[in-house]
């Protein structure tokens, strides 16, 4: 979650020499895992949070998983061209199928580029279907939001994380995590010296939650 962070601080840079801190000491089977929870975050929150620093920071992830097992390596590579080939037959399309083959993969052929429903189309299938729902295999939904709603949190946009925040709630993730979630938060926007804007009440949060599921939530 720090790593999703950093990146939503503007600060992938910053997110290798984080993993390559947290590996030391580790064996080979530690890393991996360690690695993959780092690439899911990534996975998770770049389209809430920016493209550009999701790169850098994994640009230098790669790196660091180059000095650390070459097989292993090979085998990430092999893994991402099975998932990630490209479809398109255009220009525009060649780009979209190199660049975002997450999205150009899942567009049904009678979308065409000006079809007002795209967009939506995009968010719910490649987004919040792919991405998001997909991930449930490595971890469970309520952690992949609360994931999404840390990264949003640091990235500075308040009403969106109020969002993502209160549907943590609702999927079962407790006030007192959503509290050290949002710390977390602060402490890296004030690493980066910045200040987040807006505070963000998780009393009044977790009340409208209660108002809308009928229910109380977990404290």
């Amino acid at each position: 979650m720090i790593a999703s962070m950093l990146c939503a601080q503007r600060r992938g840079d910053a997110v290798p020499k984080l993993f390559h801190d947290l590996a030391k000491g580790r064996d080979v089977e530690g890393t991996k895992m360690l690695f993959a929870s780092f690439k899911l975050a990534l996975n998770l929150t770049w389209p809430f949070t920016g493209l550009p620093q999701c790169v850098l920071a994994c640009l230098g992830l790669i790196g660091e998983l180059q000095g650390l097992d070459a097989d292993w390596f090979k085998k990430g590579i092999q893994t991402n061209e099975a998932i990630y080939r490209a479809v398109g037959n255009e220009e525009v399309h060649r780009m979209m199928g190199e660049v975002f083959p997450e999205i150009s993969q899942l567009l049904p052929s009678h979308f065409d580029s000006s079809s007002s429903l795209l967009p939506a189309y995009i968010a719910n299938v490649a987004v919040f279907g792919f991405l998001v729902g997909g991930s449930e295999r490595t971890q469970s939904l309520p952690l992949c939001e609360i994931t999404i709603a840390g990264a949003i949190a640091a990235l500075g946009a308040t009403r969106q994380a109020k969002s993502h925040l209160k549907g943590s709630m609702g999927l079962g993730i407790s006030v007192a995590a959503i509290e050290a979630v949002l710390y977390a938060a602060e402490q890296v926007a004030k690493w980066n010296g910045c200040k987040l804007p807006g505070k963000i009440d998780v009393t009044v949060l977790a009340k409208e939650v209660e108002t809308n599921l009928g229910k109380p939530n977990e404290v």
